[in-house]
């Protein structure tokens, strides 16, 4: 038979949770009591607890000593109450069945911890008209501010109750992007050199702006080596996602292109398999070029290669100017883009090349 322990105090009566030794509860330490440990007002402890840089050093310093010997906390609901301010912002993310999202959630988290700050997340799970719903739902929960990613809905981004900042190129809003079509050209130049004469090109819409933009970029560099791209030589999907990639790889394969350049890691993944379905070999018969550079991009099964924007660096750079325009909304923010860089494994090693047979 089950039974429940309780603590019983030297009277024989339940001891009261918290209290030292069975006796009465302690009260609960004051703010007041802090600023009379410290000979300082109420409010000038507040302030000081607040990190508010009017106060001086040696007075935030004696503060914070005097509420560690009291064993004070700062009560979090107080505190956001005082200032207005919730401490935390509201991350709208296109996908989080694609790796990226979380890479740039650990980018977004790392950059956000360092100042105190915490975030929402919301997800669109591929569904871009419920960005509009789940952007007014964290506004009506007080977030500081807002990071949206692609796609950008305009009735969302016009938004002037809420700072936002985009990730990924955006108009109107300050953003931190990558050099999508610098990161295109990267790829195409890189199976050209590698000796690939037809190169393909998968994605999904084309209105998404990194995918139309990572799509200039390799025209761009086909043009460039005087390759002609063959109306059936560029498939889109239905979707980005791996489903929808494998049956546009299947198509995109057939019409006989040698090597594919896919505008996430994910598409990439699905390109390796339907070549794997259709009995070529990667990167012999066809070589694959990714995107995003996600953790399952050096998965010894894939070993792709992929072009990194740096997501994390995107991630934290992007939380370091919302915290930026939340503190200061009145200083005009120039947008920062950072630069790709190819990072080469097995999947485009070029024409003829073999997957070394495992030991």
């Amino acid at each position: 038979m089950a039974s429940t322990a309780r603590r019983i105090d030297t009277a024989g009566k339940p001891a009261s949770a918290g209290s030292p030794r069975g006796g009465r509860p302690r009260p609960a330490v004051r703010l007041r009591d802090v600023a009379e440990l410290a000979e300082v007002s109420t409010a000038t402890a507040s302030r000081a607890l607040n990190g508010e840089p009017t106060i001086s050093v040696p007075t935030r310093k004696r503060v914070e000593r005097a509420a560690s010997k009291l064993a004070y906390h700062v009560n979090p609901t107080a505190r956001a109450l005082s200032l207005r301010r919730t401490s935390a912002i509201g991350f709208v993310v296109g996908d989080l069945t694609n790796p990226f999202f979380a890479q740039l959630a650990r980018g977004v988290d790392a950059g956000l911890r360092e100042d105190g700050y915490t975030y929402l997340l919301a997800d669109l799970a591929g569904d871009a008209s419920r960005q509009k719903d789940l952007v007014r739902e964290m506004v009506n929960r007080h977030v500081d501010g807002l990071l949206v990613t692609v796609p950008h809905d305009p009735r969302v981004m016009r938004r002037s109750d809420v700072p936002i900042v985009a990730i990924d190129r955006c108009k109107g809003v300050p953003y931190v992007s990558c050099d999508n079509v610098a990161g295109g050209r990267l790829a195409a130049e890189h199976l050209i050199a590698g000796g690939y004469r037809r190169p393909g090109f998968l994605f999904a819409d084309p209105s998404i702006t990194p995918v139309s933009d990572r799509r200039i970029g390799f025209r761009q560099a086909m043009a460039a080596a005087g390759n002609e791209l063959r109306r059936n030589d560029e498939k889109q999907c239905a979707s980005l996602g791996y489903d929808d990639a494998y049956v546009g790889a299947l198509q995109l394969l057939r019409a006989g292109v040698d090597s594919v350049f896919c505008v996430n890691d994910v598409m990439a993944a699905a390109v390796i398999a339907a070549a794997l379905e259709l009995g070529l070999s990667v990167p012999g018969d066809v070589g694959v070029v990714g995107y995003d550079d996600t953790p399952m991009a050096g998965w010894r099964t894939l070993n792709l290669t992929s072009v990194d924007q740096r997501t994390m660096d995107l991630g934290r750079a992007a939380a370091q100017m919302i915290l930026t325009l939340i503190r200061e909304p009145d200083i005009p923010l120039a947008s920062i883009t950072l630069e790709p860089r190819l990072v080469v494994r097995e999947s485009s090693r070029g024409p003829r090349a073999r997957r070394p047979r495992r030991r």
